[in-house]
């Protein structure tokens, strides 16, 4: 359970670091990816309010990548701490 934890905090961190610095456009292909399937999903549903774009640009990908960024290590270090103990 421990080395699972800690996996996933490091995993967390990782992902969270890409979003937050924008690593490869990560957060600009998001919104992109996040308006097409709102176009798809106007097309299907004939709702046309949602082919207008996201009010959620990169900024709330950043922000949710800092968020994740910041408390990853913690799951990481109880990953560690649950696998030391038992």
């Amino acid at each position: 359970m421990g080395v699972a934890l800690f996996v996933l905090g490091l995993a967390g961190t990782v992902w969270g670091a890409m979003f937050l610095f924008n690593v490869r456009g990560a957060a600009d292909k998001a919104v992109v990816r996040r308006n097409a399937v709102r176009t798809v999903t106007a097309a299907r549903t004939l709702d046309m309010g949602l082919t207008q774009p996201s009010r959620f640009g990169a900024w709330f990908f950043r922000l949710t990548g800092g968020v994740v960024f910041l408390f990853s290590p913690v799951l990481a270090l109880a990953g560690l701490v649950v696998s030391t103990r038992g």
